[in-house]
């Protein structure tokens, strides 16, 4: 859906309180309903039309100003069976078409309000308010549509030095396609090749979910003939929002190594400071790897700026596995998101670790991401 009720039913009532007159409603009546709707006040419009209905039961225009303000209000279910109503008494009244078409887009009824336009189109081509509801309806439509959303491709060079006095020098090139269906559900691939003493290649997966200002997702993962990835993951989590500037972040995932398989769950918090920045800290458990269990805590603030871009810092203690087991990894990072076009965004991260008891790391990435089709 691209426009809500709120912005759509003003064309709506526009409408509703443009058409006749009926003898049993004074114009003085009339003009008190719409002056309400005009200044926001749709309680007193709705108790005014009610009154009007008490003594008009059967009246198809009172009903029609009913409906949309039931629809302004966000009572879309009544505001359908109040359209209905209508349209049985008077199934041929133009306006009563277009306001019923327009309920049925916002309740997401797609397939009926198409019906509902077409036979307006037929009947009354160029009708007012008909062009806006057809170019709604196109955009609602489209973005149902399964279409791709972004691509990416990244490069990560670090140096590594272990407590032998050994170092290496260690390559990621990565890839990434991202698709979107309806308004907020993302489906992704990401494909990384890591060169060490030996290369993996990994395979990630990844559906989101969202609605309602919640999020979900699964996750599956596969690394063909490993050396130090997992040999294959599944997880899941979600984000569930309390109000609007928190939200508490769940997430697990069981993973096959080579040598032992895991199972870790995280729970966190992200906090909302202000309109720009947001601040998030989850804890990490970790069973398995060769010890029963580990604990691990990661903190991150993201800062936005309208024209420089996004900034992160990440500050995080946790048990990280690989084909020695799992360890103690601690490690500071920092990174930026600049916009380069409206479509072209860079991405730049420095970062550094310590792996217990095996190595630490300095490393430097850069990332390009192109974003395909409309802004979402």
């Amino acid at each position: 859906m691209t426009r809500g009720p709120t912005y759509g039913v003003v064309l709506v009532c526009a409408a509703a309180l443009a058409g006749p007159v009926k003898a049993q409603v004074t114009a003085e009546e009339r003009e008190a309903v719409q002056d309400a709707y005009v200044a926001g006040d749709l309680a007193r419009a709705k108790q005014l039309l009610s009154g009007l209905l008490a003594r008009n039961p059967q009246d198809p225009d009172l009903l029609r100003r009913l409906a949309a303000v039931q629809a302004a209000r966000g009572e879309l279910g009544r505001a359908q069976l109040t359209i209905e109503s209508a349209l049985r008494l008077a199934p041929e009244d133009p306006d009563i078409q277009l306001a019923r078409a327009n309920i049925l887009l916002w309740r997401g009824q797609i397939a009926e309000s198409e019906r509902q336009a077409g036979q307006l189109a037929v009947q009354h081509p160029g009708y007012p308010g008909l062009a806006t509801l057809e170019k709604s309806l196109r955009g609602t439509i489209d973005a149902r549509r399964f279409r791709l959303r972004s691509a990416g491709l990244g490069a990560s060079v670090s140096d590594a030095s272990f407590a032998s006095g050994a170092s290496q020098t260690w390559y990621v090139q990565r890839g990434s396609i991202a698709a979107q269906w309806g308004k907020a559900n993302v489906v992704s691939l990401d494909i990384d090749r890591e060169e060490r003493r030996a290369t993996d290649t990994h395979v990630a997966a990844r559906v989101d979910l969202g609605g309602a200002g919640n999020r979900f997702f699964v996750a599956v993962t596969a690394t063909p003939d490993p050396d130090f990835r997992e040999t294959w993951s599944l997880g899941g989590g979600a984000d569930v929002a309390l109000g609007d500037t928190s939200t508490v972040q769940i997430d697990g995932r069981f993973a096959e190594y080579i040598g032992d398989d895991v199972a870790a769950f995280g729970i966190g918090m992200r906090q909302r400071v202000s309109p720009r920045l947001e601040i998030a800290a989850r804890s990490i458990h970790l069973f398995g790897g060769g010890d029963d269990y580990r604990f691990g805590a990661a903190l991150r603030a993201d800062y936005s700026h309208p024209k420089l871009g996004d900034f992160f810092a990440i500050v995080a203690s946790y048990p990280d596995v690989e084909d020695d087991g799992a360890q103690q990894l601690r490690a500071v990072a920092i990174g930026a998101r600049h916009p380069l076009s409206d479509r072209l965004t860079l991405g730049l991260t420095a970062e550094y670790e310590e792996r217990e008891n095996s190595y630490d790391r300095t490393a430097f990435s850069i990332d390009l991401r192109w974003r395909i089709g409309r802004r979402p």
